[in-house]
């Protein structure tokens, strides 16, 4: 079957190349995109290159793609420096190498051999193996924690890879997490999630976190018993915001001030997450992908802080994050340009 680039992706990325209005040339980019489920970021630095496209792109479902915009749309990007692929389930990978067809990425991020279990989803087994074998030629790196990965402007610190963890805290980290439960965590690796690459980007005094689908069991190592990466100010949800991961002591630890959840109509976002986000002593804002239908109104945020209302007109909208080295940052829904300031 061939696997193609949504719609939905395909307007947001044009999306990112014309807005020049929104690009500011002293500000760290983040466009959190709808991937139908999936996962998709591109982020632009204050030099004006287009050097990150984070993630993974899910192929659409049967009947779920709104069909396909001219590739020519694309033309205007030129190509990505880097591609950090978390991990290789399919609603991470699946889309990778129609992507790369259009699209130059010049080099890989992974976390390296895919973390095999006899109960995988035979869809995420053949979508690791599919990307581990288009990538075999091509050029890539297969980071551990502690890496940093050499960008202009920005650091980038990989936090988790392969199911290992930092050894030592951060700079101005390493305090005690009294979130942390009596008892560690068991090791329970139940697919390639528990190997996603978790990434810190520091743009001056602002900083951001994104662990792909990190399992509870491995947050656990990173914060507990101390909190190895400290306070964030932008958290991009785990695991689509499912109870799998997104643990108490994990969000105890690094305390956001704004989530940003890549979730679907009907994917992602559970009740008790949203409590446990919600507890936070910093928290200001939660923004979302898509509103879900399955969650009380008291546990949604206001309609101008989601980017998809609904499954019936859902445009592909995105939110994107301007953030300056001051630590301020922006935040702009992409379906009715409604922003907010954060300092």
């Amino acid at each position: 079957m061939r696997i193609r680039l949504t719609a939905a992706f395909l307007v947001a990325m044009a999306a990112f190349v014309l807005m020049p209005l929104l690009q500011a040339a002293d500000t760290l980019d983040i466009y959190v995109l709808d991937a139908e489920g999936g996962k998709a970021q591109i982020v632009k630095t204050p030099s004006g290159r287009r050097d990150f496209s984070v993630g993974g792109f899910r192929p659409p479902a049967t009947g779920a793609s709104r069909g396909l915009k001219p590739t020519a749309k694309l033309a205007a990007i030129r190509a990505f420096d880097y591609f950090i692929s978390t991990h290789y389930d399919v609603d991470h990978a699946g889309n990778i190498p129609a992507l790369a067809a259009r699209i130059p990425l010049k080099v890989f991020i992974d976390h390296g051999p895919m973390i095999f279990d006899p109960k995988m989803n035979p869809r995420n087994k053949q979508a690791g193996e599919a990307y581990l074998t288009f990538v075999a030629d091509k050029k890539r790196m297969s980071v551990k924690p502690g890496d940093t990965i050499p960008l202009k402007d920005v650091k980038v610190t990989i936090l988790t890879s392969n199911e290992q963890v930092l050894a030592k805290a951060l700079a101005g980290a390493g305090k005690p997490n009294a979130a942390c439960p009596a008892t560690p965590t068991i090791a329970a690796p139940a697919d390639d999630n528990s190997g996603s690459v978790g990434e810190l980007w520091e743009y001056g005094k602002f900083k951001m976190a994104d662990f792909g689908d990190l399992l509870r069991w491995v947050e656990n190592r990173l914060v507990c018993p101390t909190n190895k990466v400290g306070n964030i100010d932008l958290y991009i949800s785990n695991h689509h915001g499912v109870t799998l991961s997104n643990s108490a002591e994990f969000l105890a630890a690094l305390e956001p001030k704004v989530i940003i959840m890549d979730n679907g109509d009907r994917k992602g976002n559970a009740v008790e997450t949203q409590k446990i986000y919600r507890s936070g002593k910093r928290l200001q804002d939660i923004w979302q992908m898509h509103k879900s239908p399955a969650i009380p109104a008291e546990l949604t945020p206001a309609d101008n802080f989601l980017a998809n209302l609904s499954a019936a007109d859902d445009r592909g909208y995105w939110i994107k994050v301007s953030a300056r080295k001051d630590g301020s940052f922006t935040v702009t829904n992409g379906r009715n340009n409604f922003s907010k300031e954060y300092r």
